[in-house]
């Protein structure tokens, strides 16, 4: 972990609070919070898909959408301008979490200053951490063993996915042929395969953690009428 990741850390958790501080507020306040996370997840997005192919870096191997992020970031998208897509809500908000503070604690933007590409990564990462804190305080959320499995199983699906993807490409989407070439804690997990395996096992455990803490919350968001 770099100073640099730290100190996005500690913005991005301080700009989750703010902004899940107003998105509490109801009314006016949700909505303009809600509005402003999904255009500027949409930018970042946008930016880290279509500035390689602008400037002729394009490569199948390492420039298509299908990091866990970028899943998340379409989920957090969909659920942050449909306030009744609780489904939306619940996935993104399980996958935007770890997805989010894994990518700012060990960063591989793949990119250095001044390429927008860099600063994509850190926008993009630390807005999913503030639609996470978003989701979780502000849209009615039913966190429920059902929706762990289907976080589960979304993550196995698109492993499976870029697995093939890989084979294909030569690419290392998900990081499912090496770990990052810095510290993550995959290095810690065994050799491959053995740390896909590991990992595997352990997302269920990792969104349980996360959804803890919300667990049941969409029956005290209906009680308080917030919606």
């Amino acid at each position: 972990m770099t100073w640099i990741s730290v100190l996005a850390l500690l913005l991005s958790a301080a700009g989750s609070a703010a902004l899940a501080w107003a998105a509490r507020q109801g009314g006016g306040s949700l909505r303009a919070t809600r509005l402003a996370l999904a255009v500027l997840l949409a930018l970042s997005e946008a930016t880290l898909v279509l500035w390689p192919v602008a400037t002729g870096g394009w490569s199948d191997a390492s420039s298509l959408p299908l990091q866990l992020s970028d899943l998340a970031t379409v989920l957090a998208i969909g659920a942050l301008c449909c306030a009744n897509c609780p489904r939306w809500g619940e996935l993104a908000y399980l996958l935007a979490i770890p997805s989010a503070l894994l990518a700012l604690a060990f960063p591989a933007p793949g990119a250095v200053p001044p390429s927008p590409l860099y600063y994509g990564f850190w926008v993009d990462h630390g807005s999913l951490l503030a639609a996470g804190a978003v989701l979780a305080t502000s849209f009615p959320l039913h966190m429920s063993w059902a929706a762990v499995v289907r976080a589960w199983g979304a993550t196995a699906l698109l492993a499976a996915v870029d697995g093939v993807v890989n084979l294909v490409t030569g690419g290392d989407y998900m990081f499912l042929r090496q770990p990052p070439s810095g510290w993550s804690p995959l290095r810690v997990m065994g050799p491959w395969p053995v740390y896909v395996l590991t990992a595997l096992v352990l997302c269920p455990l990792v969104f349980l953690a996360i959804a803890w803490p919300i667990w049941g919350q969409r029956r005290a968001h209906s009680a308080k009428g917030r919606w």
